[in-house]
């Protein structure tokens, strides 16, 4: 429906103006403004009218506009532009919303939305730290509150909120054409601070966790012994021997694996979201890549096929067959989370460094350059997107070269 602009007496000294852009797409509602022109000469309440028009015509009116932003957060997740996002960006940000933006500052107006609003908003995130702090104290067998170690978050939940707020007042702007600007475009995010009140420094920021070769000779003899490590012992075999990510690993068919040629295709991760389940994707970059391997990555998927033939035979017709390399005693797929909540513990109990499953990718990477292995076939063999991506984590990793002419610049100087 067109806007339309009319022109009302209401009282003896002025005019109103009544801008009517019929339903809101967004509230569903009837959207009106209207606009008091204290003059009693209908003249010039007519060239403001006239103005309107034009601007209407040219498209650089910009309504007043109501709508919370609660309102417009439950609006966008309807739109195309959230529909095209992969499954789990859709389920974090929903998450965001539910959890924080909603609940904390959903009442204001996205029109009237300003950056201390968002810098008042991220610093709540850091006071209040993880949500678990909300939750009631338990208490014990005498009915007194059991202490609880405070929970805080870091920077990257604080970065992960202001780029779906940055996202979402975007689209506002320039979909909706409902905001002029937005505020929360070069804005410094406020950091954690330690328990003196200083924003948290650390030197190593950044830097890749890694295993030792000590470590990763004891994290798979502690698997091989350990009952409780048997569904992930071959997983974390191929993981330190390819560099894979997770939900790649858990993604892979027999039919990926070349035997004779020792190659891995690598064409689809797995990943699993409350609202679809479990779905197969493209993998990160988009794009299918060959990973050689040696033979004792071929062992450890004949060492896992030995280890699923029993459920199989057990199972019978039971047994799902999706022909999965990693999966459950039925054949259904492997949780992603499960293996990633299972590692650190596991790492902490055989007293090796407590890192996460994705830290056998970096040790994978790291381990390539530190032998001196070129820095772009680690890159290709990664999935990286660039080299510069690989350059940028594991630079530190890279051998020096002590050039001949760093030793003629130290003969020059001693002269």
């Amino acid at each position: 429906m067109a806007t339309t602009v009319r022109i009302e007496r209401r009282s003896k000294k002025a005019f109103t103006l009544i801008i009517d852009h019929g339903i809101d797409p967004i509230t569903k509602k009837r959207k009106k403004e209207t606009r008091t022109l204290q003059t009693d000469d209908e003249e010039i309440a007519n060239i403001e009218r006239l103005k309107i028009l034009v601007e209407l015509a040219e498209k650089t009116y910009k309504p007043t506009n109501k709508t919370t932003l609660k309102e417009y957060v439950e609006y966008w997740f309807t739109t195309t532009a959230f529909k095209q996002l992969a499954s789990k960006t859709k389920e974090r940000y929903r998450k965001c919303a539910d959890l924080r933006i909603i609940p904390w500052i959903g009442y204001i107006r996205i029109w009237d939305l300003t950056r201390s609003d968002l810098q008042a908003f991220y610093e709540r995130i850091i006071e209040v730290g993880h949500l678990d702090n909300l939750k009631p104290l338990e208490l014990d067998e005498n009915g007194k509150t059991i202490p609880r170690q405070r929970k805080e978050v870091g920077k990257e939940t604080i970065a992960y909120h202001h780029a779906f707020i940055r996202r979402l007042l975007n689209h506002a702007i320039f979909e909706d054409g409902i905001l002029k600007q937005n505020v929360a475009l070069k804005m410094v995010l406020p950091e954690p601070k330690t328990e003196e009140g200083k924003e948290k420094y650390d030197a190593d920021e950044g830097i890749v966790k890694v295993f030792t070769q000590n470590e990763i000779t004891t994290l798979e003899e502690s698997a091989e012994i350990d009952p409780l490590a048997a569904p992930y012992k071959n997983l974390i075999a191929v993981a330190l021997r390819t560099g894979m990510r997770r939900e790649e690993l858990l993604a892979l068919t027999w039919d990926c694996v070349d035997f004779k040629k020792h190659i891995i295709t690598v064409k689809r991760a797995l990943i699993y979201t409350k609202a679809n389940g479990y779905e197969f994707k493209s993998t990160k970059n988009k794009k299918r890549r060959l990973i050689e391997v040696t033979e004792e990555v071929l062992n450890a998927f004949r060492a896992e096929a030995r280890r699923q033939a029993p459920f199989k035979v057990r199972l019978k017709d039971k047994y799902q067959k999706n022909h999965l390399i990693f999966c459950r005693e039925d054949g259904i797929q492997n949780h992603p989370d499960s293996v990633s909540s299972w590692f650190p513990n596991f790492c902490k109990k055989i007293e090796i460094t407590r890192l996460g499953f994705h830290c056998t990718r970096h040790t994978h990477a790291s381990h390539l350059l530190a032998s001196g292995e070129d820095i772009s076939y680690v890159s290709k063999r990664l999935g990286h997107s660039s080299i510069q991506v690989t350059y940028n984590t594991y630079f530190h990793f890279i051998p020096l070269e002590v050039r001949e002419s760093l030793k003629e610049l130290e003969k020059r100087f001693k002269k």
